[in-house]
């Protein structure tokens, strides 16, 4: 086990109407809030309502900045940060999914520079000093990013989606209510779940020794494939929500890190190139990705995997046998397993080969190269 540094400021509310108390919260960073929301559905049902009523009680100004699109892109975030300095807001309030945190991330640290905030993730050194403090109302069990230092944008027109990750990036305080989770739909809660095993897959191959975080990592694989159908399939079961929408959270807010460097997150690097190309759903792309990441790098792996099959599966079950109940579980909650099945075809496969290179997408510890992509894309198929 390597050395390693355990940091995490975020102060996570967990349970039913915990977003009823963000007003108080709010007050301890100012008076003038920027909120933040996707295409409307917090509107529909309710949750945006409730955050402002909130904010209204406690004597906070808010204005709101709408229309993040599910696949995040800097231009947004360029948008939000003009209308927060014209506001003259004293923090960010994101009201959504990943998505929407991801850009009021970016957005935190873009109140205090003149240049666009795609200046911090092009990995030219370009640091932020300070942040506006950030509060989250999470919607959507899927990325983590509610607790954690990442965010995700994209440059569609250059076809480059990137992370980035920054200490001033921790939101101050998160709000988990698992009922806000209620009206997402099957398909895009499926994909959450997707996008929570994808995260913990990425730390568990991570090739540190690390026995305890390996140990977690399983255990939520376990949970997830047992609450997971429920979560899809009814969408208003209390528990399976909450564990759902707490396991998404553990996945990535540094719990499954502990002990090691990092994790490999090559499978992450090779979706980003499908969604930002084709503009699919992020979970959709990684349960299409991952049994073939699976299958390719298997020799490598072996182990690991037999691992993780007898800690989910039980005693006597292999690698192969995982991988088998993995796409399984991907059919049963309703996720995509093969490229064609998101209509996209093999006439598409050079285009998307030249984008891998073009990104120059790769795993921190399972390198990939032009002959990975091709057979990847033969797996993917």
């Amino acid at each position: 086990m390597i050395n390693f540094s355990v940091f995490n400021p975020t102060r996570v509310h967990f349970g039913r109407k915990v977003a009823h108390q963000i007003g108080s919260d709010a007050k301890l960073f100012g008076n003038k809030a920027l909120i933040l929301i996707g295409k409307g559905s917090v509107k529909k049902n309710g949750i945006l309502h409730d955050v402002c009523s909130a904010l209204d009680n406690a004597g906070i100004e808010w204005c709101l900045f709408e229309g993040i699109k599910s696949n995040p892109v800097y231009e947004d975030a360029d948008n939000a940060v003009h209308l927060s300095k014209s506001f003259g807001a004293d923090m960010i309030i994101a009201v959504g999914g990943g998505s929407v945190i991801d850009t009021a991330k970016s957005v935190a640290v873009g109140h205090f520079v003149d240049h666009s905030v795609w200046e911090f993730f092009r990995g030219n050194g370009i640091l932020p000093q300070k942040a506006l403090p950030l509060l989250v109302v999470l919607t959507l069990a899927a990325t983590g990013t509610e607790m954690n230092r990442f965010t995700v944008l994209q440059d569609t027109l250059n076809r480059n989606k990137r992370g980035w990750g920054h200490e001033l990036l921790y939101p101050k305080v998160a709000y988990l209510d698992p009922t806000y989770t209620y009206s997402v739909p099957s398909d895009y809660t499926a994909y959450g779940v997707s996008d929570m095993l994808a995260h913990t897959f990425e730390l568990y191959f991570g090739v540190d020794n690390a026995p305890l975080s390996d140990h977690f990592a399983t255990d939520v694989v376990k949970l997830g494939f047992e609450y997971g159908p429920l979560a899809v399939q009814q969408a208003n079961h209390y528990e399976a929500r909450a564990n759902i929408l707490w396991l998404s959270t553990v996945a990535l807010n540094g719990t499954l890190q502990s002990g090691k460097k990092t994790g490999d997150f090559g499978v992450h690097a090779f979706e980003h190139v499908l969604s930002v190309l084709y503009d699919i759903p992020h979970g959709a792309g990684l349960s299409v990705v991952y049994p073939a990441w699976m299958k390719h790098f298997y020799n490598k792996i072996e182990d690991k995997l037999k691992f993780m099959a007898i800690r989910v599966l039980g005693n006597e079950k292999t690698g192969i046998d995982f991988i088998a109940e993995l796409e399984s579980f991907y059919s049963l909650i309703g996720t995509p397993k093969r490229l064609s099945e998101i209509g996209i075809h093999s006439e598409k496969h050079p285009e998307i080969l030249d984008a891998l290179v073009h990104n120059q997408v790769r795993g921190t510890y399972f390198d990939m190269n032009l002959d990975d992509y091709k057979a990847l894309l033969k797996l993917m198929a």
